[in-house]
């Protein structure tokens, strides 16, 4: 294979003849295909940045072996020396939002493991804050892996609960929740067979009981919710006496 412009290698693969081929004019080598997939997976390793991304180095309590940068676009570089010759963490994910987990050694040798939220580190180190409240950091679109610091925004508490109302994970666990809820009561429901139900109904529609909600609630093995839920209709509705 060619390539022009390429600088010739040497003493990297002796039992193949390097130099330019007969008829080709211009600046051409003959490179071996190791060499070749060495050369792209460098490229590809190669940082590329935003026309207006910003690197900000990020200072850590723990002693680490390498240096870290974080950027307004919520991106993260390890590096030594050149941030360009280091490489991006993509880290993993909690609850939707992008984590970075380290680990590091204590001041008795012990390993430690810890982590850190990549939006916090946006706001950190690119977004003052106006008050001392301001201890929350929100995601304007509601999109959790979203860390681009026009995207953030500190908040107080009274702030944050009101953005996450209308939060999509907000809703969506409250829909589980009532699932959960139902398929309870579903369940606590078809400890019950017909005949219980309206022998149940037939005591606790008779004006002159005595016996407490407890009471009848043990005998029948349900809780006391599930026996107002019988005489409301909620539960077992069907059923008629």
């Amino acid at each position: 294979m060619y390539f022009r412009g390429v600088a010739r290698v040497e003493n990297v693969c002796r039992s193949h003849h390097f130099g330019k081929p007969p008829g080709i004019k211009g600046n051409f080598w003959i490179v071996h295909p190791f060499i070749i997939r060495l050369t792209k997976k460098r490229i590809e390793n190669m940082l590329r940045f935003y026309a207006t991304e910003i690197f900000k180095e990020m200072v850590l309590e723990e002693k680490l072996q390498l240096r870290y940068a974080i950027s307004n676009y919520g991106r993260l570089v390890s590096f030594t020396e050149d941030i360009k010759e280091g490489r991006f963490i993509k880290g993993s994910k909690q609850d939707g939002y992008r984590t970075w987990n380290y680990r590091f050694r204590d001041a008795k040798n012990k390993l430690r493991y810890k982590h850190k939220f990549y939006y916090k580190l946006v706001a950190e180190y690119f977004i003052p804050k106006t008050s001392e409240e301001q201890v929350y950091v929100l995601h304007l679109d509601r999109n959790r892996a979203n860390d681009y610091v026009e995207n953030l925004k500190w908040a107080t508490k009274a702030e944050m609960l009101a953005h996450s109302k209308n939060s999509p994970y907000v809703i969506e666990a409250r829909k589980k929740q009532l699932a959960e809820i139902h398929k309870k009561r579903l369940h606590q429901g078809n400890k019950l067979t017909s005949t219980q139900v309206m022998l149940i109904k037939k005591i606790l529609s008779d004006p002159n009981r005595k016996t407490r909600l407890k009471i009848i609630a043990k005998r029948f093995g349900v809780s006391e919710m599930t026996l107002q839920r019988i005489k409301t209709g909620e539960n077992w509705g069907h059923i008629k006496i």
